[in-house]
């Protein structure tokens, strides 16, 4: 329809569009339009077929539209930097109010923050306003879970989106604000070597656990310097590497038009024949998925102990490099994360 508003739209711009109550509600019951929320419609042929998140980012482009004293920030804006986020999204856009002194209520599809907001902060992007991608990502630090919070810092840090000496910057300004003594607890894990969210979950979990701290994303060689395998996580010393099994390490950048099961299923068997060249070599293998990072029992400390029970280090026959510096991971610094660029 020519007069429909971008979706989702709100009752009130369907109405400045020249609809009437009458065919708005008539558009419900028949099918066409679907309620999102108390007052947020979208054309249901439009709406269905979104997957979770690309719904989430719709609600956050109409809440910037219909809410011009708010900004988009928190979850919905690091989602629209392309960061990484859990598999479900949250119900409501995140915006943080210009005015700290507004008193403005959540609704059932916006969750607004407070919090001083200086003109330095906000970012013009394609003409919206967002807040700085810095901004944001201490933001997130401050209100995400943990495990959440550390996947978007280090997918922040591998983007080149920030850099250490900003981030640190922006925590200054918010070292009064609420949740920031957790994000200093999470800064302290960042590194932007990690590749994807269930990696920066695991990580965190590893951590809770009181396990040591892995080297991401590392690279195996055999005995003649050949690669073999670039894996997660790797611990040198106790002659073993994990794999952060999530369903997107199989189905990503999928050839189009190919049916999924079968891309998935030629990518775990090319995964079994890498685990074994490994195990060849001497090295022991520990993998988990998403259900075993986020279960609440022992299960991923009792999965990394027994691989470190069957690891025989001294018989490994190869070499594990870092990714970044190709060192031997015995010698790999700290990595420093200065990134490629920033727009902070």
């Amino acid at each position: 329809m020519r007069d429909t508003p971008p979706p989702p739209f709100t009752r009130t711009e369907a109405l400045v569009a020249g609809w009437t109550e009458r065919r708005l509600d008539g558009a419900v019951g028949r099918g066409e339009l679907t309620r999102i929320a108390a007052g947020l419609y979208a054309p249901t042929a439009d709406w269905e077929p979104l997957r979770p998140w690309e719904r989430h980012l719709a609600l956050a482009r109409t809440a910037a539209r219909v809410t011009p004293d708010a900004i988009i920030s928190h979850t919905s804006h690091a989602a629209i930097l392309g960061l990484p986020m859990p598999p479900t999204p949250p119900q409501r856009a995140t915006m943080t109010l210009l005015d700290d002194s507004r008193t403005s209520r959540d609704d059932a599809w916006r969750r607004f923050h407070r919090g001083r907001t200086p003109p330095s902060h906000v970012w013009i992007r394609g003409g919206t306003p967002y807040l700085l991608p810095v901004r944001t990502v201490v933001d997130c630090l401050r209100d995400l879970p943990p495990g959440d919070a550390l996947a978007v810092v280090d997918g922040a840090l591998r983007r080149g989106t920030v850099t250490a000496s900003v981030l640190r910057t922006m925590r200054e300004h918010q070292r009064r604000w609420p949740g920031i003594a957790a994000a200093d607890a999470i800064l302290s894990l960042a590194d932007g070597r990690r590749e994807s969210w269930l990696e920066s979950v695991s990580a965190w979990r590893f951590h809770r656990l009181g396990l040591p701290r892995g080297v991401p994303q590392v690279v195996v060689l055999d005995e003649r310097g050949r690669f073999v395998a670039r894996t997660d996580v790797g611990w040198a010393e106790h002659g073993v590497v994990g794999e952060a099994d999530g369903r997107g390490k199989y189905l990503a950048d999928a050839p189009p038009g190919q049916p999924t099961d079968e891309v998935a299923a030629r990518r775990v068997i090319a995964q079994g024949v890498r685990e074994t060249r490994m195990r060849d070599l001497g090295l022991e293998v520990v993998r988990w998925d998403t259900g075993d990072a986020l279960a609440s029992d022992d299960r991923l400390d009792v999965r990394w102990r027994a691989a470190v029970e069957r690891a025989r280090p001294h018989l490994f026959r190869g070499r594990l490099v870092c990714s970044c510096c190709h060192r031997d991971l015995t010698d790999c610094p700290e990595p420093t994360w200065q990134g490629r660029r920033s727009a902070s």
